[in-house]
């Protein structure tokens, strides 16, 4: 948490004083870490073949615009630039949350913008706009180590010429 004094407050930050310093007020929407980062790209094989061949990720996903690489217990989304998106860049970061019971209210309570909420076999979000447009997902799973993907990954191709 960032200490302030009471002179480096910056205009219309709330604060409240602990005896040591100035403190941002505690929010408490249970964050544990890092879900997945998504970004948008305008080449998603040559960044599919960087992040596998290069860094030794695994992909875990794939569909027809999107391909989800795993290392560790986080997810790297490449999802293909839309007409009209900035063509590349941030899509969104997900968080991942330790519980689900009562977030939205906790949320909407502290005024943040909340602009959809998602419902999955294997997890559920809650989306939200952050300054400067930065669109952010609160995730809650019930095993915070599985990643199910909608579409499994593409088997490699079996050359014509090989007997099986």
């Amino acid at each position: 948490m960032r200490a302030y004094t009471r002179e480096s407050v910056p205009p219309g930050v709330r604060t409240y004083f602990d005896g040591e310093g100035m403190k941002a007020p505690p929010r408490d929407f249970g964050i544990v870490g890092f879900d997945h980062v998504d970004f948008r790209v305008l080449n998603r094989p040559k960044l599919v073949r960087f992040f596998t061949e290069q860094l030794g990720m695994d992909v875990i996903g794939s569909g027809d615009d999107h391909t989800y690489l795993l290392f560790g217990d986080q997810v790297l989304g490449l999802h293909d630039a839309k007409e009209g998106d900035k063509p590349t860049g941030l899509d969104h970061i997900a968080l991942r949350v330790s519980e689900w019971t009562g977030l939205k209210s906790r949320v909407a309570r502290s005024r943040v913008v909340i602009t959809g909420e998602k419902e999955r076999e294997d997890s559920r979000s809650l989306y939200l706009r952050g300054p400067d447009g930065i669109r952010l997902e609160l995730v809650w799973r019930p095993d915070p180590h599985a990643h199910n993907c909608r579409h499994a990954p593409t088997p490699p191709a079996v050359p014509a010429d090989r007997d099986e």
